[in-house]
């Protein structure tokens, strides 16, 4: 069996995003996107999957951000020190039937089960984040069709895909009297669109594309009390948001490679607050760094993926994250 067929598809988490608050006055209300979604969780080989059948994954992943950017992607003069370390635990199921329809279309299935350790400390001289600590994360769910490989004239596989629906759930912890949460509190809807490219031997390129709509939350969370337009704050939107994953690497040994992950996240229409926008509040973020993949076994592997974040606006910045990722298939 080749190196790519052993793959399985991939979902991670990314932590909780921050809306920008002003550097003088009240601060607007805070809305975010979902803590749930899969900002740079994909790595090497994306497009494929391991053979039919049940595969579990593990994602430990680490992040530290050190300040929080504003519209123009300046430090935000609101915070004085700010730091905020997540810690996110995965545990991913998927499964695809051996039976196929249209030519090689396989049905199948992902559920992803997150833990999350959030801890904000910022200093005195500024605005502060509460917290929720240690907790269950947003659950996500939802059917997939992956599809055979297309090989060449000598059986080598030069291109495979995989189409996805996935729904994120608000099963997290959440109190409406913290800021930040490992739970969002709302459904999102988060279908992608994921492939790989093997131009030639021993090279690959992969890519993930996805969709982000969100519906209303309800009962936003804030650690204080929250107007907008002279009302109390009685629901959010987070706005709608599209982003690719994106690697490339190179066959270093037969069973392991090297080579550049990364992420390109943009929201593209603002955030809502009591049914009115919320101007100057889209999200968007650039991280890239190396990463490394090692295939143990016929159905083990492993991979490494570390990335610096740039070119952010309306978030916490990332000064860098790590993310290890063990598969195991049945």
């Amino acid at each position: 069996m080749s190196l790519t067929k052993t793959l399985p598809a991939c979902l991670a988490l990314s932590f909780a995003s921050l809306a920008a608050f002003a550097a003088d006055g009240p601060p607007p209300p805070s809305v975010s996107q979902p803590s749930g979604i899969n900002l740079g969780g994909t790595s090497f080989y994306d497009g494929f999957a391991g053979p039919p059948g049940l595969t579990h994954q593990t994602y430990l992943k680490f992040s530290t951000a050190s300040s929080i950017r504003t519209n123009g992607g300046k430090k935000n003069g609101a915070f004085d020190d700010p730091k905020i370390n997540v810690i996110t635990m995965i545990n991913q199921l998927s499964y695809y039937s051996p039976d196929t329809f249209a030519g090689g279309a396989h049905l199948g299935w992902s559920l992803l089960v997150p833990v999350v350790s959030l801890d904000g400390d910022f200093g005195d001289n500024g605005a502060k984040l509460k917290d929720n600590a240690t907790g269950l994360g947003d659950v996500t769910v939802g059917p997939q069709v992956q599809f055979d490989p297309i090989v060449d004239a000598s059986g080598r596989p030069v291109f495979v895909q995989r189409m996805a629906f996935d729904t994120i759930l608000p099963t997290g912890k959440y109190d409406k009297h913290k800021d930040l949460n490992p739970g969002s509190n709302y459904f999102s809807l988060n279908p992608y669109w994921a492939a790989t490219w093997m131009p030639a031997p021993r090279w690959e390129v992969s890519w993930r594309l996805n969709y982000l709509y969100n519906f209303k939350n309800d009962d936003p969370a804030s650690s204080s009390a929250q107007f907008f337009e002279g009302q109390s704050v009685r629901d959010t939107q987070s706005g709608q948001s599209a982003w690719a994953n994106f690697t490339a690497s190179y066959e270093v040994f037969p069973t392991v490679s090297v080579g550049i992950n990364g992420y390109y996240f943009r929201q593209i229409s603002d955030d809502k607050v009591n049914g009115n926008t919320l101007t100057d509040s889209r999200e968007k973020v650039l991280g890239i760094g190396p990463g490394l993949f090692w295939k143990i076994t016929e159905d083990k592997a492993f991979w490494l993926n570390t990335y610096k974040e740039t070119g952010v606006e309306n978030r916490s910045r990332a000064d860098y994250q790590v993310q290890v990722r063990y598969v195991h298939t049945f």
